[in-house]
């Protein structure tokens, strides 16, 4: 099948995208808050277990309920374990998260997805009977180009230039969300990825895994808003480079990046639909709290 738009060029504007939204997100974090969620790590052992365990064993389980074949299960199984999506914590602060937990999560899991990615897979491939691999080296590569080398250079910005630091930190975030509009458009016009293109329990199963993040998040994370929006986030949101990376190391067949896309796509547009739903509900609290 022809593409509409290189293959090529819609993977570098997809890594350009992701690498300036990291980037730009510097002037959110406050390293000694980071700290402090480390020393005392309850919360954070909660959002890890969602987001490493639970997310996981939920996709598999859904996609073996739904009867999906082996070529479905495999691409929302390979989405499913691929965790520490690197626009999560951009939707998580936009939505309320902690400023200072959200940030802690998102770099903690991005670090154990290196030992947990190839596990998962080892389980997977005892479930569907499959022969996958996952190699903890590349695992860590797209870990730091896509998170921790774009944070380290946020940082390195931030404190050589602390007086234009959020200045650039403003421009990166503007010009990420037009190079995310194009890399996403990009994406949904090549019909080898369109979201149409897919069957459609696949993105059943997508939906049901990620109300069921988003649920989670909300049940374990305590009574703090914004750390259940920090977890559930974090969860609902998975790594598609990391996932279509392992698919290309096993040589995969197109439909399974065809369900990758689609399970991200039909991610956005649920937790979308989810962080509009936290700013109305924070509206109507406060026009209650103004009558009383």
């Amino acid at each position: 099948m022809t593409e509409i738009i290189p293959q090529w060029l819609v993977t570098w504007l997809s890594f350009i995208t992701v690498f300036s939204v990291v980037a730009s997100l510097f002037k959110t974090i406050t390293p000694s808050t980071c700290l402090d969620h480390l020393r005392a790590p309850s919360l954070l052992i909660r959002g890890l277990v969602s987001v490493l365990l639970i997310v996981p064993i939920v996709g598999i389980t859904t996609s073996c309920a739904f009867g999906l074949d082996l070529v479905e299960k495999v691409g929302v199984v390979l989405i499913a374990i691929a965790p520490g999506a690197p626009l999560a914590l951009r939707r998580a602060l936009s939505s309320g998260a902690d400023a200072g937990f959200a940030p802690t999560l998102q770099i903690v899991v991005a670090m154990l997805a290196v030992p947990a990615v190839p596990l998962w897979v080892i389980a997977a491939n005892a479930i569907l009977g499959t022969h996958g691999i996952a190699d903890a080296g590349s695992v860590a590569t797209q870990v730091f180009l896509a998170q921790l080398l774009p944070l380290g250079v946020g940082a390195v910005v931030k404190r050589l230039a602390p007086l234009k630091g959020p200045w650039i930190g403003t421009v990166l975030g503007r010009s990420a969300a037009i190079l995310l509009i194009a890399a996403l458009v990009s994406i949904i016009v090549d019909v080898r990825y369109s979201i149409l293109a897919t069957h459609r329990w696949p993105i059943a199963v997508a939906a049901v895994t990620t109300a069921a993040a988003l649920s989670v998040g909300h049940l374990i994370g305590g009574p703090l808003p914004q750390i259940c929006h920090s977890i559930a986030i974090a969860g609902a949101m998975r790594n598609v480079g990391l996932a279509l990376l392992i698919a290309t190391i096993n040589h995969m067949p197109p439909t399974v990046g065809v369900i990758i896309i689609s399970y991200a796509i039909t991610t956005i547009l649920i937790i979308t639909a989810y962080i509009w739903w936290l700013a109305h509900m924070t509206t109507l609290e406060r026009a209650k709290g103004a009558k009383k």
